[in-house]
């Protein structure tokens, strides 16, 4: 048979330890979302492609070498979707217990400060940052709100949401480690 259909079996994700309901795994999923569009239109940037934006900020960033533009906006870009990723433990097995690869602490039960502390800490600054960046984002535009500035807008934009649904399912995680029943 030339050409077979090849099934990949893979483990059922690991049940968390209390039921995580439908909407606090689907604002986890969102929040793990929010970001990457910003992160997509920001890629552009880096082979010299304007965006809308104004010739002296563009050429200030093309007086850097390709790769250092590059590593940049890339990075940026893996290191905020990363982040945003890490919400989904919040409503996985992997935020209750530490995977099994993870030397020394696999298998064992994951503090709740291990957690919370740093969602806490990344919603509160996440929300206080892109709350300002709000006010901003569009000011480097060259002709004001053309078809550029929408689309970086549409782009910006969820990440306003980004910072309350991580402090929501945060406190959604909070609630369903230390009580003994969620409603």
């Amino acid at each position: 048979m030339l050409f077979t259909r090849t099934v990949r079996r893979t483990r059922p994700p690991r049940p968390t330890a209390r039921p995580v309901p439908a909407w606090a795994r689907t604002a986890a999923q969102l929040a793990a979302l929010a970001p990457v569009a910003s992160s997509l239109w920001r890629l552009p940037l880096a082979f010299g492609v304007s965006m809308g934006m104004d010739a002296e900020l563009m050429a200030d960033m093309m007086s850097h070498p390709f790769w250092q533009r590059l590593g940049y906006l890339a990075g940026l870009g893996a290191l905020t979707d990363g982040l945003a990723f890490l919400t989904l433990g919040l409503v996985s097995g992997w935020g209750e217990t530490w995977p099994r690869w993870i030397p020394v602490l696999g298998g064992r039960s994951v503090p709740l400060a291990a957690a919370l502390v740093p969602a806490v800490v990344g919603g509160v600054a996440a929300t206080t940052l892109f709350t300002a960046m709000a006010f901003m984002w569009n000011g480097n535009m060259l002709y004001g709100y053309t078809g550029w500035a929408i689309l970086q807008t549409c782009c910006y934009a969820p990440l306003l949401i980004w910072g309350p649904i991580v402090l929501v399912v945060a406190a959604h995680y909070y609630r369903r480690r230390t009580q003994s029943s969620v409603a």
